[in-house]
């Protein structure tokens, strides 16, 4: 009886099992969608590509680089089964990564290193960089990213997300329009003027969004410091002028000048329409409240601030936009182009090239929750990005339907991050010399702002007006100098021009030193003497815990002690503090890369004959950094800035177009010449000995993962029997630095 149970239960278990539909991959359910379209269109899928091919690509849309000889060896030698899906998922969990799709994510929210225009705001710039890195390095969801950017409040030292609002400082109603654009895919922009020509949008639309994020203010001050010092003004025993007043808040600028461009904090205020409003539903100047332009309605509560709203509504996978938009953005980054274009121009009639795979892509995006690296996985393993690119330009306006990515140049960012890997090893670590430039940078602006935000308003008050005879004192010094460089530049006298500038700066110099010591230098006491005293520990005292903790070992012990010694160095109270707080870091980078250099030095036996070299190698080396690594954007002139790298200004704004620069840069620059250098991985690849055919294929191999066709080996064989120095590491490499095949992603 129980054998003939048994028997029942397992037919059943085996007809349910079949009778249930086989779960799709969904990297093979976007091939199916995508050959149905292309069946639909008449039109024959690529070939799939080579693994030589395959491995150049992968590492460039992921990493941003291409792969190093070893790297590429490693992955064409292994019969590992799987092993293009093995590789994409390697290199999706690399510090790579995170140095690539950064870039993709600060051209989108224009980050910038001096985050709105000037070194001011350098702390923010910094701390929004690393909010962004590490964001992709934890892989936070993207609905979770979005929701802390929209609410981001506080200083720039706990929440480099404030960035966000920083980067359009003063002017909230841009920053709606940015944030429709990046995040719904609408250009809404015209809209904060009058009715949109184009599309559906009304002003009053416009303003109804804006509403939502009105009120995240960023400030130079904190509410309590303005509202303490109006209240001080008043109070004070001789009721001042307004020219008085204006003087004084002229001295409040100048003591918090340090701390500009680091803080936002939300208010309830709400936008107003124009005074030249022109249009029936409501009347010039009339309060604004927020509602959402799409979708379903926003529920604002009492009880939470509007971002708090809009960041609900924003991110809900029921919003028609949010989760469509990203869906067609990372699509792009990994085939060059959209299934919807333009990607950030979506209109209600917006059809995508192949509406069936969108509409899979999208579902797939939320089903994962957002996982942008899980979701970039499916599309990488499918083998539609694995086939041949198409070299036909696409016109636009012109539908794709995907028989392959399209053929790609280079990203500025790829091009550098490709050299440098030709140049050093571990070319995808985090640059300790930058991540420890912007723990400075940020830990600077938190000293000041907890010595200044704590002050209480009649010493706030007192600090001003002590400030402002300092001012006045120094302003005879400086009108002075400035008088004096005026005939100077009349006369062109340079050594008086030099000379009064010195002046101007000096001055200046002298009154930055007088608020840090007068100033800066009593609220850093203060906070010492309440995390000394042990009556308070908690949160609020922790980073003047950790201030005592250094001016201890300064001391032997001594708080007193070790501050006399430290505020009397040269260089100013808070940047000596700052070093002394870094100095472990400082010094534990500075051993590590003498013991590098020693180890090099012996592992590449580096006589005296070849210590030049090898000086010039470690000079190259420190320059040479993956561009996420470095003031962002680059310099005007840079190599990154002439090869198209956005200038952060507009979303999106990177140029991948070739230039007669771009040439020239190549061409007369340093950049074979750092690659050719003796110590460089590109020439250490090289094997001595080696016979002409060999040292060739070794370059095709660093640079293209392959060795060198008939062909290629015939024309710099025959270059090479008419000058010998054709054959050279520095002339092979500057040509095929130089080539189409070298600057595309095939």
């Amino acid at each position: 009886m129980r054998f003939f149970i048994l028997s029942i239960f397992t037919i059943a278990f085996s007809l349910s099992t079949e009778a249930a539909p086989k779960k799709i991959p969904p990297a093979r359910q976007i091939d199916l969608l995508v050959e149905k379209g292309l069946k639909a269109q008449g039109i024959e899928p690529n070939e799939l590509v080579s693994d030589e091919v395959f491995v150049r690509r992968i590492y460039l849309d992921i990493i941003g680089r291409i792969p190093t000889k070893a790297e590429s060896e490693r992955f064409l030698t292994s019969d590992k089964k799987n092993k293009r899906n093995a590789l994409t998922d390697e290199l999706l969990d690399s510090d790579g990564y995170v140095s690539n799709f950064y870039h993709f994510w600060a051209d989108l929210l224009r980050a910038r290193t001096a985050i709105n225009g000037n070194n001011l705001s350098a702390g923010t710039g910094r701390a929004y960089e690393m909010w962004i890195k590490a964001a992709l390095r934890e892989n936070k969801p993207y609905d979770e990213m979005v929701r802390e950017l929209v609410t981001a409040t506080g200083h720039s030292w706990e929440n480099g997300a404030v960035g966000y609002y920083i980067r359009d400082y003063g002017m909230p109603l841009d920053n709606t329009a940015m944030t429709a654009q990046v995040f719904l895919g609408t250009q809404i922009v015209c809209a904060q003027c009058h009715d949109h020509p184009f599309d559906k949008w009304s002003q009053m639309d416009y303003y109804h969004l804006a509403a939502f994020t009105y009120g995240m203010t960023s400030t130079n001050n904190l509410p309590e410091n303005a509202s303490a010092v109006q209240a001080a003004i008043k109070k004070l025993p001789k009721k001042m002028s307004k020219e008085q007043q204006k003087e004084l808040r002229r001295a409040f600028s100048e003591i918090l000048k340090p701390v500009r461009f680091n803080n936002v904090v939300s208010n309830n205020k709400m936008p107003r329409l124009p005074h030249d409003y022109q249009y029936d539903d409501a009347k010039p100047k009339s309060v604004v409240q927020p509602a959402s332009i799409m979708g379903a309605e926003a529920t604002v509560s009492p009880s939470e601030h509007p971002s708090e709203s809009f960041a609900k509504w924003l991110t809900s996978p029921q919003n028609p936009r949010f989760t469509l938009v990203m869906a067609n953005r990372l699509w792009k980054k990994a085939f060059g182009i959209g299934l919807i274009e333009p990607i950030d121009n979506l209109k209600d009639h917006t059809v995508a090239s192949n509406p069936e795979l969108m509409t899979y892509l999208e579902e797939l995006f939320r089903r994962k929750d957002y996982d942008m690296k899980s979701y970039l996985s499916a599309i990488f393993k499918s083998k539609t990005y694995q086939r041949a690119a198409s070299l036909e330009e696409v016109p636009p306006g012109t539908p794709y339907y995907f028989p392959g990515p399209i053929l790609r140049r280079m990203s500025a960012e790829q091009v550098w991050d490709s050299i440098v890997s030709l140049i050093k090893e571990n070319p995808d670590a985090p640059d300790e010399e930058w991540v420890l430039d912007g723990k400075e940078q940020i830990l600077r602006r938190q000293l000041i702002g907890e010595a200044v935000y704590d002050q209480k308003p009649g010493q706030f008050v007192r600090n001003g007006l002590e400030i402002l005879r300092v001012q006045k004192e120094l302003s005879v010094k400086i009108d002075e100098a400035v008088i004096k460089l005026n005939e100077a530049r009349e006369t062109n006298d340079l050594a008086k021009i030099r000379e009064a500038s010195s002046d101007v700066r000096e001055a200046r110099r002298e009154l930055a030193d007088q608020i840090e010591r007068r100033v800066y230098l009593e609220g850093i006491e203060k906070g010492i003497e309440v995390a000394s005293s042990k009556k308070q520990n908690d949160d609020s005292t922790a980073f003047f815990t950790e201030l005592v903790s250094t001016i201890n070992q300064e001391g032997n012990g001594d708080v007193m002690s070790g501050m006399e010694a430290l505020i009397d160095k040269e260089g100013g109270v808070v940047r000596t503090l700052v070093r002394a707080m870094m100095a472990d870091e400082r010094d534990e980078l500075h051993k590590s890369r003498v013991d590098k250099s020693l180890q090099e030095i012996e592992a590449w036996d580096v006589k005296k004959a070849k210590r030049k070299s090898y000086n010039t190698f470690k000079s190259i080396s420190k320059n040479m950094v993956r561009a996420s690594e470095m003031p962002s954007p680059a310099p005007v002139g840079h190599f990154l800035r002439e090869f198209g790298q956005s200038d952060r200004e507009l979303i999106d704004n990177a140029n991948d177009q070739a230039s007669v620069t771009q040439a020239l840069t190549m061409l007369n620059g340093n950049v074979a010449f750092s690659v050719a250098n003796p110590f460089s991985v590109f020439s250490r690849n090289m094997r001595e000995g080696a016979n002409f055919k060999e040292r060739l294929d070794n370059v095709y191999q660093t640079m293209f993962s392959r060795p060198a066709t008939a062909e290629e080996f015939k024309i710099f064989s025959t270059a090479w029997k008419e000058d010998p120095e054709a054959a050279s590491i520095s002339s092979i490499a500057w040509t095929l630095l130089n080539t189409r095949q070298f600057l595309f992603i095939n």
